[in-house]
């Protein structure tokens, strides 16, 4: 073999090694028999023409698959995007619901306690008239008894 080596096939299949392009000493090419230097340098040629529309395909698979990304990525972006403002909106809505119903527990709280402090004064009131009764009675029965 020459000094070229193998070469594996691309993904595509397109070309192989070295030999396989141009390694027969009487490769046919258009018609003319192409032997030696010449036929070895037009080898080159193909096999460089070759590898040069793989990259061509590669370059616009890549590109195309940078085309892809791109639009999921600007769609996925945009449907955050929806989700934050669907979800900010609700979020402050519950929270000027939630401060309403502070203040109005708060309020409450104030009444419930203002309730609290007028039983437990009038608790304090019967509870004076209930001993002060008691000390009548104890006063009427030492007078009949």
């Amino acid at each position: 073999r020459s000094h070229f080596g193998s070469r594996s096939k691309s993904r595509c299949g397109r070309w192989g090694t070295a030999m396989d392009t141009f390694g027969s000493p009487n490769r046919s090419t258009g018609g003319f028999n192409v032997t030696g230097l010449k036929g070895k340098v037009l080898g080159l040629a193909q096999t460089l023409q070759a590898q040069n529309e793989e990259i061509g395909v590669q370059k616009n698979y890549i590109e195309t698959h940078k085309s892809e990304n791109m639009s999921t990525s600007n769609s996925l972006q945009a449907q955050l995007n929806d989700i934050k403002r669907y979800f900010g909106a609700d979020l402050q809505r519950m929270e000027e619901e939630f401060k309403v119903q502070v203040n109005l527990q708060k309020t409450e709280n104030v009444r419930l306690q203002q309730q609290l402090t007028t039983l437990k004064g009038e608790k304090t009131s019967i509870h004076q008239q209930v001993i002060a009764l008691q000390r009548r009675i104890e006063e009427i029965e030492e007078e009949i008894g």
